[in-house]
């Protein structure tokens, strides 16, 4: 079960941490300890063998050798692998408890828009919760050993009452292949459109609304499926969990002291305080990980899977039977009143912090106000782009303007502005460009970036023409 310490950490002081570190269940010291002590008891090991076994001559080869390999094992870079490992896997883990299924939002719904206080209605609307939450349970006990415990078989399900005992032959006699979760949604389906189908639900808008909160349920149980069916490859885990391990095998070798004839003997130096203080901090960094890989196991900071399911079972049932259709009497509230202000406990002396803008009690000097003038936009800062591309658009309609003038004179050396032309069928058509004038360097209008000229005479005469 997640060990909640939230409340541990409602204040950021000196305390805190060492609240935080009080804690046993779930806690980094009890998942390192063990490791911890064996590291520590084969690093005593081989410095009593160094002391006692090695000769003096062997030490100096030996110092430098531990030198050599400590440099070397520099290149296996175990914080960036570790890091980037549990970035990976901590964003799973949200991911997953993004989609544990809450009965809330479809409990609702359904109490809301299947209206009716006779038995066919309440006996629809307890049967679609109870479907749902024994859909949640099906999953639930594939993936989570808790609640495979719980529920080791469907007729422990069925003694439970989440399922009938014509239902779970029903359920048996779908032959898929495959699981089986689907059904009992398909059954929750049904039983809407069935609500329709008698009045029980006014307008077909409800019905979608409905389905589709059954529809998301559904969905988050396909998800947390996915993450069960699709773990992160194993050959990642494997790596990163080796590679921590190998690092702090070999420094029970680098990291060892060894005497030499020719120094002083400091009997403080033989005390492992960094090298163990390293493999506390990477260890339980990397249990961090190990941890929420399953997130539905039994570890102590694992999901509670029977908590849910007892949790959606309990209120759905309540809001759509015993809280169907309920609302308090309607009175006038305090706060119509203008004069009524907030209220807190006499024990609370400081009046609540006020949200505003970083900027909003600045007072503007006198010296620096001044009075507010018309500004023109072509004369404006922001006026040198504007013309820059304005400028590029009337490049681009010169240049379209000379290609259309160029095939004109090919395709039409005997035509001239405004005659008509001859279709292949016979029809009489006008040219299309005959009637347009292209801004051009030479006939530009300060006053007009682009001018599309029109000539009504021409388009009357046009009209006219067989």
């Amino acid at each position: 079960m997640t060990v909640s310490y939230a409340l541990s950490v409602s204040s950021a002081r000196y305390s805190a941490f060492l609240r935080l570190l009080r804690k046993w269940k779930g806690s980094v010291v009890k998942a390192v300890w063990a490791e911890l002590l064996v590291w520590i008891c084969l690093y005593a090991t081989i410095a009593l063998i160094i002391f006692w076994i090695i000769p003096m001559q062997y030490r100096t080869a030996l110092n430098k050798e531990a030198a050599r390999l400590d440099d070397l094992l520099g290149i296996l870079d175990i914080k960036f692998m570790l890091g980037f490992f549990v970035t990976i896997v901590v964003d799973r883990w949200k991911t997953i408890l993004q989609n544990i299924g809450f009965i809330e939002t479809v409990a609702l719904s359904v109490s809301t828009i299947i209206r009716g206080t006779d038995d066919n209605a309440r006996l629809a609307r307890r049967s679609i919760i109870r479907y749902l939450v024994l859909s949640q349970a099906m999953v639930y006990r594939d993936i989570s050993m808790r609640v495979r415990r719980r529920f080791p078989t469907m007729k422990s399900l069925m003694e439970a009452g989440f399922i009938f005992e014509n239902e779970l032959h029903e359920l048996e006699q779908t032959e898929t292949g495959y699981n089986k979760y689907w059904v009992p949604v398909n059954w929750c389906n049904s039983i809407v459109w069935r609500m329709q189908e008698q009045k029980y639900i006014e307008a077909p808008v409800s019905t979608n609304n409905v389905l589709n909160n059954i529809r998301d349920f559904r969905t988050q149980l396909e998800n947390l499926c996915k993450f069960d069916w699709v773990p992160i490859p194993i050959a990642y885990p494997q790596i990163v969990f080796l590679a921590v391990r190998i690092h702090f095998f070999f420094t029970l070798f680098t990291r060892q002291y060894i005497p030499l004839e020719t120094d002083e003997f400091l009997w403080y130096r033989c005390i492992p305080l960094i090298p163990a203080t390293s493999f506390f901090l990477y260890l339980g960094w990397m249990k961090v990980a190990e941890a929420l890989l399953n997130p539905f196991g039994e570890d102590d900071d694992d999901f509670e899977g029977n908590w849910v399911i007892d949790k959606n079972i309990k209120t759905g049932m309540q809001i759509v039977d015993d809280s169907h259709g309920e609302c308090p009497i309607l009175n006038i509230d305090q706060f119509s009143d203008p004069k009524f202000g907030p209220m807190y406990p006499s024990i609370l002396v400081e009046h609540p912090h006020v949200y505003q803008g970083s900027a909003a009690d600045v007072v503007i000097p006198e010296s620096e106000k001044s009075k507010m003038v018309h500004v023109d936009s072509k004369t404006s800062v922001a006026s040198g782009e504007s013309k820059e591309r304005q400028s590029s658009i009337r490049r681009r309609f010169r240049r379209l303007s000379s290609r259309l003038n160029l095939r004109r004179s090919e395709s039409q050396p005997a035509h001239s502005k405004g005659q008509t032309i001859k279709s292949p069928g016979a029809e009489s058509t006008h040219s299309a460009f005959s009637n347009l004038q292209f801004v051009t360097e030479e006939n530009e209008d300060p006053r007009f970036e682009l001018r599309i000229d029109m000539d009504e005479n021409e388009d009357k005469k046009d009209d006219k023409l067989p």
